[in-house]
């Protein structure tokens, strides 16, 4: 008789694990605002592979769950950052592209966990059309949280944008005069320092406000045989800032006479005396005028060393100056030859009034 055997096997079947739900992440409609921002939000597109999640926390020592934003990580960025990085002149507009934002945790205690949130951005403006890059930035935001303290989390992602959008505006202020990215070109205002009242020992030029004799208090040269001698020259001063993507340098142009070595005889002051030396002041102002449309004009002029270059427009045009009143005196033998000062009176009140036009019509077009 066989023995028949049987095997009984016995099939262990392990439960399949339960989708864990996950997290949702809501930010709160409190926009993100700097004291005093150096760009403005042009736009943020969201570059990241995966949308659907940002990254997963711990909701037990060995359990991890994902975290998920119930709207899409570019809107909630907006919302957060358009309304304190409004457009405006002084402020460079900037494309933000979000890379990365993740979380990731490790348990700490039966307890706790230490967290970490990466965020990555990167930076461009906008140059005819085409992104150009100005940065990256690139942070991790370490944080502890107990199990079940998910709202944190929204904390330490603001907290996350908010750190780098300080960053961005520290960069800028710190590259905006010197970053190719940032800059376009050099733009020149000029503006001219003119009062009709003299200011001590100094005439300023102003059409309205013709010279006197009153206005020549030094004492006669000894040795000259002039009748009188006036001292007009002319000075620049300038500083710069950015704006709409430019360097615009602002640059006060000063014409003006010296009271204490501009000096008349006695018996000597009259109308004809007079005219010729205001002549003399209204050279330099045409000199002044000729020499902002050698800077509105000049190829030479770059972001590097515009400072230096305007120096040298400066000397050569004082050189010009000297040239000219030179060449006055020359031919109206100070004043002696009618005839000539005649012509140099027409000549120079022609010549200014096209200079100050032709600056005019320079500036516009450079707008």
């Amino acid at each position: 008789m066989k023995l028949l055997w049987l095997t009984w096997f016995l099939l262990v079947l392990r439960p399949l694990p339960v989708p864990q739900e996950p997290v949702w992440l809501a930010f709160k409609k409190e926009p993100i605002v700097l004291r005093s921002s150096t760009f403005s939000l042009l736009r943020i597109l969201d570059e990241r592979r995966g949308k659907s999640q940002i990254g997963a926390i711990l909701s037990a020592p060995k359990t991890a769950i994902p975290v998920r934003i119930q709207e899409e990580l570019r809107g909630v960025f907006d919302d957060l950052l358009s309304v304190g990085f409004r457009p405006d002149s002084m402020r460079v507009p900037v494309v933000i592209r979000i890379q990365e934002l993740a979380f990731t945790e490790k348990p700490k205690t039966d307890s706790q966990v230490d967290g970490t949130c990466r965020l990555e951005l990167a930076f461009d403006v906008m140059r005819e059309g085409k992104p150009v890059q100005l940065t990256t930035y690139t942070a991790r935001t370490i944080y502890t949280r107990s199990f079940g303290q998910t709202d944190r989390l929204e904390f330490v992602a603001r907290k996350a944008l908010e750190n780098a959008v300080q960053y961005l505006s520290n960069w800028i202020k710190i590259n905006r005069d010197k970053s190719p990215a940032l800059v376009k070109g050099i733009k020149f205002a000029f503006i001219d320092h003119s009062i009709q009242q003299a200011s001590g020992d100094t005439v300023f030029y102003h059409p309205l406000r013709p010279l006197t004799w009153d206005d020549f208090q030094a004492e006669p040269r000894l040795g000259s045989r002039n009748a009188a001698a006036i001292f007009p020259t002319f000075s620049y001063e300038g500083h710069s800032r950015w704006v709409n993507g430019y360097i615009l340098v602002e640059l006060t142009f000063k014409t003006f006479m010296v009271k204490n070595m501009s000096w008349v005889r006695p018996g000597h002051k009259d109308d004809y005396g007079l005219r010729h030396e205001q002549k003399h002041f209204d050279i330099a102002k045409l000199i002044v005028e000729r020499f902002k449309q050698r800077i509105a004009a000049d190829e030479h002029m770059d972001l590097d060393d515009y400072n230096s270059r305007v120096q040298f427009l400066y000397l050569d045009a004082y050189r010009d100056m000297n040239r000219w009143q030179q060449q006055y005196d020359d031919e109206t033998q100070h004043g002696i030859n009618q005839a000539e000062q005649e012509r140099w009176n027409r000549k120079i009140a022609e010549d200014l009034k096209n200079a100050e036009d032709l600056t005019a019509i320079m500036i516009s077009n450079r707008q």
